[in-house]
């Protein structure tokens, strides 16, 4: 019924648009699976390549064509489309080399869902888990409400079964936007606040009122550029704010100024507006060139902050045309002579009396200057530890593991469920939401989904965290436009709770020998995994045992956790070589790969139809899992006569790596780990290993190179110091053409 239920929900999301890589996890297809015993074929007489022939064509499901006689009615013509039950195959009879028998004799016969390539569990009960991706045009916020609608639905529809969603990444950027936008419109109340404190109302109004005109004109240009509202154009918006209104104050202050003086609004709005064009627009124009060169930048670190510059140019942009166009109209209507304004007096004569002084000793003044601040600036840079992106607290945390190659997927999913157990224990001190297990799939360190039946990854979802802070309990809830409440009961940040999980399911490791081992909680930015050490050699051996010196040299350095590598054998081959003797009875690869291929690749030889749809048809070895069934696997000749592949073939056993990266030519593999930023950066661990990398590089003569926080951190600091130079260049310019204007 679950299988049956998952396939409906499947189907209907499929309808929803901008729903993509809709997966079912733990689902396995129909199947009728036939079971033959070689002893009882020998027994019988029968060639077992002969057997699997007959049975493969025992059902089929292709049209045979058509009848389509004049002047009377047309007919499909096709088979029955197999027999529908296992009873029935069992009791088929076979005709093989001239003998007749039941199936039933030779082999066993059952219907059932096949062994899955994953299997699943919620909050510690076996279940289906559907995976839902989006495609670049959705909107997840949007499309995560739609989907919890259906699961409701479906609660009611089935109320014998447990439904339930974990990993919904929009639960993060709802909470990001929140805040966002709620620190927006708190810095717009603060403005407006302080504008009516510190000059006067009507000033206050018309400079506030000109802000949405800004974003609204900042929305329409971004439209059409192609640029969608995110976290980082939203980033943006935050930034300018301070620059948007600081035009409008300057062009309504002046106009203020004029009105004062006696001058008719309507001529003071456009002679207050044209006196400070020029002032305004190199402030303006400075602003931009500080922020424009960062599209210089390239890879993913480009792409990731492109929103911000193209944002902040464009709605300071905006405000230009808002402060010289629509905020002299409003100001026209608005502003009064005689509103009260603040006496600034006694502060003036408190800044000239300081700069007096620092003129009077400007000598003192200037070596304070040029002294003081590069050596503030060395000791705050010496003192206050750099890391790339920030720790923020996330909704969910991932635990990942990789099992010896051999391990088979219920002994994986045994090893996963044992771990479930352990953190559904810990449920109430984490505030843990939901926990989801699934065998068979991981997200690796990399942060890149992979398959395979020794792989295990865990979901653990944790409740919303509770407010903390004057913002986050006054402001955000209550100028968000779409605050939930509910379920903010978490005291402890995530990546505490990472940190405290991570030593929870430590036994684990050496317990179940599992060889790598990670836990995770979302990452902010584009880089994955904290260090990345990369070792470049065409030795596979070589490499191997470099890449297991550096795991034990990170694993010594206190804060290092999560580390992995993508340098794991695979399952061995055991190559089949025609040997002499072989050769000379005419025995090829070819010959070999028919016969051997029915007993020991496991796949659909044929399939059949019933009332639910299509059933699979697999034919198996009873023993086809023992090395000795292989070696004594008996072959036919082309004379006719039988004989045993060990005869013929000589077995040679080959053991590769799982996976191959290369650039430029030559193999490369990395270690991969993350780091607790309480304890240490990754820029401190790899100044700590980097003289022993330095040792294992001139001792191997292999080359290792360095990716992770610190390529990025190189490659960043570079192209900011390019778009630094450029900024400066471009801001002196301005003011040059200023002052020659």
């Amino acid at each position: 019924q679950l299988t049956t239920v998952a396939q409906e929900i499947e189907r209907e999301l499929s309808q929803i648009e901008n729903l993509t890589n809709i997966v079912i996890y733990g689902e396995g297809d129909r199947q009728i699976e036939i079971t033959l015993d070689l002893e009882k074929i020998a027994a019988f007489g029968l060639d077992p390549n002969a057997v699997a022939g007959v049975i493969a064509s025992l059902a089929n499901i292709f049209p045979l064509g058509q009848v389509e006689e004049k002047g009377r009615e047309h007919y499909f013509l096709a088979t029955f489309n197999g027999k529908k039950e296992a009873e029935s195959f069992a009791n088929t009879v076979i005709r093989v080399g001239g003998k007749s028998v039941y199936l039933s004799d030779i082999a066993t016969v059952v219907k059932r869902y096949s062994d899955e390539g994953t299997m699943a569990s919620f909050d510690g009960k076996r279940s289906l888990t559907i995976n839902i991706a989006k495609s670049e045009e959705g909107n997840a916020m949007v499309l995560a409400k739609r989907v919890k609608g259906v699961v409701t639905q479906y609660k009611e529809r089935y109320p014998d079964i447990s439904f339930g969603t974990f990993s919904d990444t929009s639960i993060y950027i709802q909470n990001r936007l929140n805040t966002v936008i709620s620190n927006i419109m708190f810095g717009l109340i603060l403005v407006g606040l302080s504008m009516y404190l510190l000059i006067n109302k009507r000033i206050s109004f018309v400079v506030i009122v000109g802000v949405p005109t800004s974003f609204v004109l900042s929305l329409i240009v971004l439209e059409q550029a192609g640029y969608s509202i995110n976290m980082m154009s939203l980033l943006g918006a935050l930034i300018a704010i301070g620059v948007i209104v600081d035009d409008a104050i300057i062009v309504a202050e002046n106009i203020q100024r004029h009105i004062e003086e006696g001058m008719q609004p309507k001529d003071a709005a456009y002679a207050g507006a044209k006196e400070v064009v020029g002032p305004v627009f190199a402030a303006s124009f400075t602003t931009v060139f500080a922020f424009i060169p960062m599209l210089m930048m390239t890879g993913e670190m480009g792409i990731f902050i492109e929103a911000i510059p193209v944002a902040i140019s464009v709605l300071i942009g905006a405000s230009l045309l808002e402060s010289f166009i629509f905020l002299p109209i409003h100001a026209r209507h608005v502003l009064k002579s005689g509103d009260r304004e603040v006496n600034w007096e006694p502060l003036q004569r408190l800044y000239i009396g300081i700069v007096k002084k620092l003129i009077h000793y400007r000598k003192t003044t200037l070596a304070a200057f040029w002294i003081g601040v590069p050596v503030l600036i060395v000791v705050g840079f010496t003192l206050i530890k750099f890391q790339l992106f920030p720790t923020f607290d996330a909704s969910n945390i991932n635990v990942s593991g990789k099992l010896p190659v051999n391990t088979t997927l219920e002994e994986t999913f045994e090893v996963a469920q044992a771990m479930e157990q352990e953190i559904l224990k810990l449920k109430e001190q984490y505030a843990i939401e939901t926990v989801t297990v699934i065998a068979g799939f991981r997200m690796d360190t990399k942060g890149q989904g992979e398959s395979g039946k020794h792989l295990f990854h865990i979901f653990v979802d944790l409740y919303k965290a509770k407010p903390e802070n004057f913002v986050e309990k006054y402001v955000t809830p209550y100028l968000s436009f779409d605050y939930d409440p509910e379920g903010r009961i978490r005291e402890i940040p995530s990546f505490t709770i990472e940190t405290r999980l991570q030593k929870d399911l430590e036994k684990f490791v050496s317990l179940y020998s599992i060889d790598e081992f990670a836990v995770r909680g979302a990452r902010a930015g584009v880089v994955q995994s904290a260090i990345e050490i990369s070792v470049v050699s065409d030795n596979d051996q070589q490499s191997a045992a470099v890449i297991r010196q550096v795991e034990s040299e990170l694993r010594q350095i206190p804060g290092v956790h999560s580390i992995g590598n993508d340098a794991q054998y695979g399952v061995p081959e055991i190559k089949l070589k025609v040997n002499r003797y072989g050769e000379m009875l005419g025995v090829t690869e070819g010959s070999i790969a028919r016969e051997v291929g029915y007993y020991f690749r496991e796949g659909t030889q044929a399939k059949s139809f019933d009332d639910e749809g299509i059933v699979e048809i697999v034919i198996l070895d009873k023993r086809k899992n023992y090395f000795e069934t292989l070696k004594n696997f008996r072959i036919t000749l082309a004379d006719g006569r039988k004989i045993a592949l060990s005869d013929v073939v000589d077995f040679i056993t080959v053991q590769n790596f799982q996976q191959v990266n290369k650039e430029d030519g030559r193999k490369r593999r990395s270690v991969y780990a993350d780091v607790d930023t309480a304890t240490v950066t990754a820029e401190e661990v790899i100044k700590k290993i980097q003289p022993i990398l330095k040792s294992i590089e001139a001792e191997s003569g292999s080359k290792i190179e360095l990716g992770g926080e610190r390529e990025a951190n190189e490659q960043l600091a570079q192209e900011m110091t390019m778009a630094a130079t450029v900024a400066m260049f471009l801001m002196f310019m301005t003011l040059l053409i200023m002052l020659l204007v």
